[in-house]
């Protein structure tokens, strides 16, 4: 173990959070301060610097198993496609970050030397992974499965919700814009970080005009948010 990164009160604070909205108490709780410590405000030992980044790889692949695993006995006369459907509602980007916003994750994640100031949606959403992560290598798989599964599944996140929620945004508004006959376009505004960690910034505009923006680490998952975003601004003005 390499030992705390933060003082002994913000330690303590975390252990007492984790156990408030998870449920039980950290066993090796250098692992839980990595995976709530943002890149930004990253830290170095032994010469290393330190992030949640190794941790949100490790999060995503255990995260990934367990919902495939849920969702194949869940549903056991659904075929591949269905499944495959179903998880990836699931575990999508826009869904992660929903669940940690959800289970109050931003407030236990550290980007700036001032705490959680500035967190956005996908900052919770990788926190969350990352936490996983810290879960499986201090408890097991069969621990983080159950955790998942039994509490967050079956307590806290409306998980059937989730599964059959319509998620392709951009295809009701384009036939939205079609019906209407308006020209529909998504723009890509901007680009921020780099390599894995590259989001992009994509606007949506109706015969010209600005209606809303998405971010997210695909093309296509910032164009389904910023779909998502106009048509609750259409709605919203009908």
């Amino acid at each position: 173990m390499l030992g705390f990164i933060f003082n002994k009160s913000h330690v303590d604070d975390l252990s007492k959070n984790i156990k408030n909205i998870f449920g039980f108490r950290p066993g090796n709780i250098f692992l839980y301060e990595l995976a709530f410590l943002h890149k930004a405000a990253k830290a170095e030992k032994n010469g290393h610097e330190m992030s949640n980044e190794r941790l949100e790889y490790l999060g995503d692949a255990v995260i990934d198993l367990i919902v495939a695993d849920y969702l194949f006995k869940k549903f056991p006369f659904a075929d591949e496609g269905d499944l495959t459907e179903m998880r990836s509602r699931i575990v999508s980007r826009n869904s992660l970050s929903r669940m940690a916003e959800k289970l109050g994750i931003g407030q236990l994640l550290v980007k700036h030397k001032n705490g959680s100031i500035g967190v956005s949606s996908s900052d919770s959403g990788n926190a969350f992974e990352a936490f996983f992560g810290a879960v499986f290598l201090d408890k097991g798989y069969r621990f983080a499965q159950n955790l998942l599964v039994n509490f967050i599944f079956g307590r806290r996140i409306d998980i059937e919700a989730v599964i059959h929620t319509e998620t392709n945004f951009k295809s009701r508004l384009i036939e939205h814009c079609q019906r209407e006959r308006l020209n529909l376009e998504f723009i890509v505004v901007d680009k921020v970080g780099y390599g894995r960690k590259r989001q992009y910034i994509i606007e949506a505009t109706i015969d010209g005009v600005a209606q809303s923006k998405g971010i997210d680490f695909s093309v296509k998952g910032a164009e389904q948010q910023a779909a998502e975003k106009a048509l609750d601004a259409l709605a919203q003005s009908e």
